[in-house]
């Protein structure tokens, strides 16, 4: 095995304290209190957990809050987001989410993201729509396409082309193809969610989350519900962006290396043309506690076979304000998450697994992201009668721990891996301030210190100090905010044969319904009105119009290739050991590849369970909860995989393949020979006999597999064409 192997490692010593003089630099010269370009600055802090200085200004004729990142990161990233609370089901904020990028006044073309993308070299070009708001973020390594993207999307918010012809495409309409065809309701977002409300488990994630807010913006679909989206009219439409997409509701972002004075530039001249508006209307309400526990049960399509167990539920619970708790306890919270469910070998996963009540474990866990938190935990692949039972094991592991505590190895992993992943800060090919933007808005959407979950140290020796002294700190979570909460709902989804053909009789009768109100002109005014509609969709925009997309020139273009750093080093037995310098924070990144030629063809369509179960089912010396608890206590994790790829050639219709087996894993420096002795131990001395876990192992993995395929059809017919080439 050695001879055939490839070793790869990427580590260096962590970086020395960044220069703030060099921030500072990129900062408008100014102090507190003092103005520029239209803005006040409020704060200026160094965030040291980051390396990175942090401005909040406010435009002084709006009101709009800016925090400004100066940063040694070149993948800067800007956004705006604005809270957009909805009080129906009919979709607006997700609607207008699509619309506002189909033209605005700058650049009146149909699509001006397709043409900008066509010479862009964005590394993040997006628009999200969560439940009580929506954000239009933006990234670039280079400045020219960074400030391009700045543009085109500031003017897109503040001033899109809104027309009845935009709602039509993008929320619905009704169309007919000839005078003796149906009706039927179309449109992006309209069929976006039918394909949505087609997958049961987000069905049961929404409805989950929904029945635990009755009374707040929480309580119903943010994204829309198919039944509910036609009745969205012109007049909700625009009144909702002339609330809601105004400067004085908007948190604006920037994060980079770029120049401050920049920024604050580019902002005032599309800010400076607005006022102040009052939009107290778009804060997110509180949802008042319950005096009992409910339950709620809805009917899916499971389609027709094997439906005895196809039950699924979730039990949720409705947690405190984010803004009304301590950092301390927001850590706690994320680490007791973490310590339930993280893993197969985790408390509470592995009892509701154990119990045989289902396949599957459920639900999203800890949720931090709205104003009041929720928790949620389920089982799918159950029988009918089951969700009753589910409840009662979870609720006695609660009361286990909440008597009992957890033991030092199980929390010392959780802790070291939750400490680990906010050092590492790796968010991998997502830009890190888009993450950072998206943490501040668990607080700043809710008018709180937008830099409180930035900072983490504190918060962190915190909750260790209190472990240290023996303070029953997850006892008193437990008790207080699970056994003794009384606002929790068990949501159950029983599997209906009949449940899609009812949505499409009601879809049916609609339409009918609405046919019958028609004479003959307006019927025949709706094929125009189709016809037309596709023929002004397919119209190509003019040419002077697609010319005024900003668009990269060479001499925006760095002329060299960047690189990355690294040596090759002979090892005994043929293996070579390619070794990376970069500045990662300390921490070493170990790849080892095993060349997989000699494997016989009729084992590789099992190379993925393999590598899937190799940290799941234990050494001859560990089981799988100790082992998952040593590797989360000495590594910052270990995963393994296959890497099948072709190889640089200059036949290039037939060039020679490398299949791998790959195991990943990373630590501190200091942790290195326990990663090493882990790794060791999962290539050698996996315990494969265990039959009754291995048996279990496949269940989930035939489950969660069985639920993918209806939702991304599309994935697997991409799948089976590339596989022919």
């Amino acid at each position: 095995a050695r001879s055939a192997s490839a070793l790869a490692m990427n580590a260096s010593p962590a970086p020395s304290a960044l220069n703030t003089d060099i921030l500072t630099s990129k900062q408008v010269p100014i102090n507190v209190g003092e103005s520029a370009y239209g803005f006040v600055l409020e704060r200026d802090e160094y965030i040291k957990e980051s390396g990175a200085k942090a401005r909040i200004w406010r435009h002084t004729k709006t009101g709009a809050e800016i925090m400004s990142v100066c940063i040694d990161d070149e993948n800067k990233v800007f956004g705006v987001v604005l809270r957009t609370p909805p009080s129906d089901s009919r979709g607006v904020p997700h609607i207008l989410e699509h619309s506002v990028l189909c033209g605005s006044r700058k650049y009146p073309i149909k699509e001006p993201f397709v043409e900008l993308i066509k010479s862009s070299l964005n590394t993040f070009l997006n628009a999200m729509t969560y439940p009580d708001k929506t954000c239009y973020p933006v990234a670039s390594c280079n400045e020219q396409d960074f400030y391009n993207l700045v543009d085109v999307y500031l003017d897109a918010v503040y001033f899109p082309r809104l027309t009845p012809d935009v709602l039509a495409q993008e929320g619905h309409h009704m169309e007919l193809e000839t005078l003796n065809g149906d009706l039927s309701f179309k449109g992006v977002v309209y069929n976006e969610m039918k394909g949505a409300y087609s997958d049961p488990e987000r069905v049961l994630a929404s409805w989950s989350q929904r029945a635990l807010y009755p009374d707040t913006t929480y309580g119903v679909e943010s994204g829309g519900h198919p039944r509910d989206i036609p009745d969205l009219t012109w007049e909700q439409f625009k009144g909702f962006h002339e609330r809601f997409y105004h400067p004085s509701n908007s948190r604006i972002f920037f994060y980079g290396d770029d120049e401050e004075s920049k920024r604050l530039k580019t902002l005032s001249a599309f800010l400076d043309e607005f006022s102040k508006q009052d939009v107290s209307d778009s804060k997110v309400t509180l949802q008042p506690r319950w005096s009992q526990p409910r339950k709620q049960v809805l009917g899916y399509d499971a389609g027709e076979d094997d439906l005895e167990r196809k039950y699924m539920a979730t039990l949720n619970w409705m947690l405190p304000e984010t803004i009304s708790c301590s950092p301390a306890n927001l850590v706690a919270f994320s680490v007791l998450d973490h310590v339930l469910t993280n893993n197969s070998g985790a408390p509470l996963h592995k009892a509701l697994i154990d119990s045989g009540l289902g396949e599957e474990v459920l639900g999203g866990g800890l949720e931090m992201d709205l104003r009041q938190m929720n928790y949620s935990i389920g089982l799918k692949g159950m029988e009918k009668e089951s969700a009753e039972k589910m409840q009662e094991v979870i609720m006695s592991v609660f009361e286990k721990y909440a008597k009992e505590g957890f033991s030092k190895e199980t929390l010392d992993a959780s802790l070291n891996t939750i400490e680990f992943q906010l050092r590492e800060n790796n968010t991998g090919s997502f830009p890190r301030g888009l993450s950072m933007m998206l943490r501040t808005m668990t607080t700043w959407l809710h008018d709180s210190d937008p830099l409180v979950p930035l900072r983490y140290e504190e918060p962190l020796n915190e909750l260790k100090r209190q472990l240290e002294k023996g303070e029953p700190v997850f006892q008193n979570l437990i008790k207080e905010h699970f056994l003794n909460n009384n606002h929790r709902v068990l949501f159950e989804m029983r599997p209906d044969p009949k449940a899609a053909e009812k949505e499409e009789a009601l879809e049916r009768e609609r339409l009918e319904n609405a046919r019958k109100k028609m004479d003959q002109k307006a019927f025949e005014n709706v094929l125009k009105e189709t016809e037309r509609l596709k023929a002004k969709q397919a119209a190509p925009d003019k040419p002077e119009d697609i010319a005024k997309i900003p668009t990269l020139k060479k001499t925006d273009l760095e002329p060299k290739v960047k690189t990355v750093p690294f040596d090759v080093m002979p090892l005994s037995g043929g293996a070579k050991l390619f070794h990376h310098p970069q500045t990662t924070n300390g921490v070493v990144y170990l790849d080892l590849g095993l060349d997989l030629k000699s494997l016989p063809a009729h084992l590789l369509p099992y190379m993925s369970l393999f590598t899937g179960f190799l940290t799941e089912m234990g050494t001859n010396e560990q089981d799988f909860v100790s082992l998952q608890q040593r590797i989360g206590r000495e590594t910052g994790g270990v995963r393994s995989g296959s890497y099948i790829s072709e190889m640089v050639s200059d036949n290039l219709t037939n060039a020679p393949l490398m299949a791998l087996m790959t195991m990943r894993g990373k630590s501190t420096a200091k942790q290195v020979p326990k990663l090493l002795t882990v790794m060791k131990d999962l290539l050698f001395d996996v315990n494969w006999d265990n039959q009754a876990r291995f048996k279990q192992l496949l269940t989930e993995e035939r489950a969660g597999t069985e639920s993918n395929v209806g939702p991304s059809g599309h994935v697997y017919a991409a799948l089976r064409i590339r596989s022919q080439y």
